[in-house]
């Protein structure tokens, strides 16, 4: 029971890591990808708000009878957008290790017995 509890906790922990990086990984790639300090701003700003309104606006749970396989495609998809992102600007480990972290966390959620959508 108690291995359980620390592995809960510890997928929890790569969960933050997960949303972390995502969240640097594309304030990041906006920040290099402008060219002026008004669109090194904007970018690095607006580049996380559209992908994390973009994650929250679609709920599947009103859309389709079984949500989960769509909203594990949705998180991977956005996860690895982030790794490509840092990828792309030349943090490439940064990238292969947001990748490696969201693949982890998503497998041990299902070996875990738990679900994304609860």
């Amino acid at each position: 029971m108690l291995m359980l509890t620390i592995l809960k906790w510890f997928n929890l922990s790569l969960r933050g890591l997960m949303e972390l990086g995502l969240v640097v990984a594309l304030a990041q790639w906006g920040y290099l990808t402008g060219s002026q300090a008004w669109q090194k701003t904007v970018l690095s700003i607006a580049a996380p708000v559209v992908i994390f309104g973009f994650w929250g606006w679609f709920d599947f749970r009103y859309v389709v009878s079984n949500p989960e396989p769509y909203r594990l495609v949705q998180e991977l998809l956005l996860t690895f957008l982030a790794a490509y992102a840092w990828y792309s600007v030349g943090y490439r480990s940064l990238g292969w290790s947001l990748a490696i972290i969201s693949i982890v966390h998503h497998a041990l959620i299902y070996l875990l017995g738990e679900r994304l959508i609860k």
